[in-house]
């Protein structure tokens, strides 16, 4: 006996990563934007720039390369902690669990707070 599988045809392909938040809040951060446009966002270097695209917020590939490596650098340091949080956001009954959640959503806030400092004493630095 062969079993037969129904076809998919011209069925678009399940996505299974999360859009970048630059796409998935696109109207929002055209309303509210956390960056100056034409501003370097990198806070090390700050520099006046003509951007080649709407969505360009780094001066050169340098300052898009360290952009990277700080996000990378302070998401290695809450994903745990952020996946935590989400895992136990709705538990209702075990006490452990809940205290963990709180644990975890604290923890994010304080390495988001510690991010923000040290973005801010790096614009300083340069003097800004």
């Amino acid at each position: 006996m062969t079993l037969l599988l129904p076809t998919t045809g011209n069925a678009v392909a399940r996505h299974s990563e999360p859009e970048d938040f630059r796409s998935f809040a696109h109207q929002e951060l055209a309303a509210s934007s956390p960056w100056q446009g034409g501003i370097c966002f990198n806070p090390s270097c700050g520099a006046a720039f003509e951007p080649r695209r709407s969505w360009q917020i780094y001066c050169c590939t340098a300052c898009e390369r360290a952009g990277t490596a700080e996000l990378r650098k302070w998401g290695h340091r809450m994903a745990l902690s952020a996946l935590i949080w989400r895992m136990g956001k709705y538990e209702q009954h075990d006490a452990g669990i809940r205290d963990l959640t709180r644990s975890a959503r604290r923890h994010v806030s304080q390495v988001q707070s510690a991010w923000l400092a040290d973005r801010q004493a790096r614009a300083a630095e340069r003097g800004q």
